[in-house]
C-alpha cells in the first residue's frame, strides 16, 4: 500500500519492518501494538527454524569423533546420524548430501581444506574482532569470485595461481578486477594460517605472485563525471524526449546523487525527501532531501529503471546510472559544502572520527542546508547559456 504506516524493528544489525496497511495516522497508532506484537513474533518464528550446518570446526570434529569411537560406528555412518542425510551414491559410496560426506572425511582424518570452510573461518574471526559478520555484499562478492575458481586451497603453488590469472585474462578480466580477486583469496589463507586454524597453509602462496596494479591504473576505473555541459546536454535535449517514468528516475538521480537501487523507496518516502531502509541491496540505506516539485513529480510513477543507463549513453558514452553520483559530489565541491556532509547527502557513512564523535549522522536541517547549496549549483549550470 503506497504511503502506508509501518512498524519497525532491529534483527541484529537489520531493520524489520511490517505494513500496518493503512496511511490514516489515527488508526495506525491504534494498530501500532498489534502490529509490532506480530513483526516480534515473525522474528521468532524464523529464528526457530532450524538452520542447516554447512561446516564443522576442528573443536568441533574433534567432539564428534570422540563421540562416535565411543558408538562404535564408522565415519559414514555417524555423519549421517548427526545431519539425518545418509544417503548413499551406490557407484562411488559416496553420501550424495556433500556436507554429510565432507563431515564424514573430517571424522575419517582425510579433511579437505576447502574455500568454504575458509570464508567460515574469515567469519568468526571477523566477528571476534570487529563485533559483526562481514556485510551481505562480502558474501556475494567471494560466492562470484569462488565460482571462477577450480582450485583448493590446500597444495596450492604459486605456479598454479600464475596460471590461474593469465586464464582469467585470456578471458578477458581487467586486471583491477583480477587483482581484487586475488587479494581476497590471499585473505581467506592469510586469515586461516594467522588465526591458527590451518597453519599447514603458511607460506600463503599468493603472496609469492605480483598481482598488484599502479594506482593510476586504478583510477581509470572511477565512474565517468558529467562535464557542464553533459548535464545542459541531458536536461535540455535527451530527457525532454524520454517518457516520463524515466527521465524522472534520471532528475532524481541527479538532483540527489542517490544509488540507482535507492529510487524504489520514492513512493514510500516522506514528501520532500527520499528515505532508503537499511535492507539487502542498498549498501546500509540513509535519506536525503529531494526538491518538493520533483518529488511530487515522482510520487505516483512506477519509475522505470532498466534503460536509464542507455539514456545516459546519448549524453556521452562513459555515463552510467554511477557516474551521476560523481556528478553531485563534484557539484556538492562548487557549492563549498563540508565533506562530511557531502558524503552524508550520497547515503555514505561518516568514517575515521567522525563515525565516533557527534552521534549518528547530520541532523535533517544541516542535509537540506547542504543539498539546497548543491542544487543551487546545479541550476546555475543549467541556466548557463549552450
Amino acid at each position: 500500500m503506497k504511503g502506508s504506516y509501518h512498524v519497525g524493528c532491529y534483527d541484529g544489525s537489520q531493520r524489520r519492518s511490517l505494513s500496518l496497511r493503512t496511511d490514516n495516522y489515527e488508526l495506525a497508532c491504534q494498530r501500532y501494538s498489534d502490529g509490532l506484537k506480530r513483526l516480534l513474533q515473525r522474528l521468532r518464528d524464523q529464528q526457530a527454524k532450524p538452520q542447516e550446518k554447512l561446516s564443522w570446526l576442528p573443536e568441533e570434529v574433534d567432539q564428534l569423533r570422540q563421540e562416535m569411537i565411543a558408538s562404535e560406528m564408522g565415519p559414514q555412518e555417524f555423519a549421517a546420524r548427526i545431519t539425518g542425510k545418509g544417503e548413499q551414491n551406490l557407484e562411488t559410496g559416496e553420501l550424495i548430501h556433500r556436507p554429510t560426506e565432507r563431515l564424514a572425511e573430517q571424522l575419517a582424518g582425510i579433511e579437505e581444506v576447502t574455500w568454504e570452510m575458509l570464508k567460515v573461518n574469515a567469519e568468526k574471526i571477523r566477528i571476534r574482532k570487529m563485533g559483526k559478520p562481514y556485510s551481505p555484499a562480502w558474501h556475494r562478492n567471494l560466492t562470484t569470485i569462488l565460482k571462477n575458481v577450480d582450485f583448493k586451497p590446500q597444495g596450492l603453488t604459486a605456479e598454479r595461481i600464475a596460471r590461474w590469472l593469465d586464464e582469467q585474462e585470456a578471458r578477458g578480466m581487467d586486471s583491477v578486477t583480477l587483482k581484487n580477486r586475488a587479494s581476497a583469496l590471499q585473505g581467506l589463507i592469510e586469515r586461516a594460517i594467522t588465526s591458527g586454524y590451518k597453519r599447514e597453509l603458511a607460506p600463503n602462496p599468493f603472496k609469492q605472485v605480483d598481482f598488484e596494479v599502479s594506482k593510476a591504473k586504478q583510477e581509470q576505473r572511477n565512474y565517468y563525471c558529467p562535464t557542464e555541459e553533459d548535464y545542459r546536454k541531458l536536461f535540455q535535449e535527451v530527457l525532454p524526449q524520454q517518457p516520463e517514468k524515466i527521465a524522472v528516475g534520471i532528475e532524481l538521480m541527479c538532483w540527489t546523487g542517490v544509488r540507482v537501487s535507492g529510487l524504489r523507496y520514492h513512493s514510500s518516502s516522506r514528501r520532500g525527501w527520499l528515505d532508503v531502509p537499511d535492507v539487502h541491496g542498498t549498501k546500509g540505506g540513509g535519506k536525503c532531501p529531494v526538491p518538493l516539485e520533483l518529488w511530487d513529480r515522482a510520487k505516483d510513477l512506477k519509475l522505470s529503471i532498466q534503460p536509464m543507463n542507455k539514456v545516459l549513453k546519448q549524453v556521452h558514452p562513459k555515463l552510467s546510472n554511477h557516474g551521476l553520483r560523481s556528478g553531485f559530489k563534484m557539484l556538492s565541491r562548487k557549492a563549498g559544502i563540508d565533506s562530511q556532509l557531502g558524503e552524508a547527502l550520497l547515503m555514505h557513512k561518516l568514517q575515521g572520527l567522525e563515525s565516533v564523535y557527534g552521534g549518528d549522522g547530520f541532523p535533517e536541517e544541516a542535509l537540506e542546508t547542504g543539498a539546497k547549496r548543491v542544487w543551487a549549483e546545479l541550476e546555475k549550470v543549467l541556466i548557463q547559456s549552450k
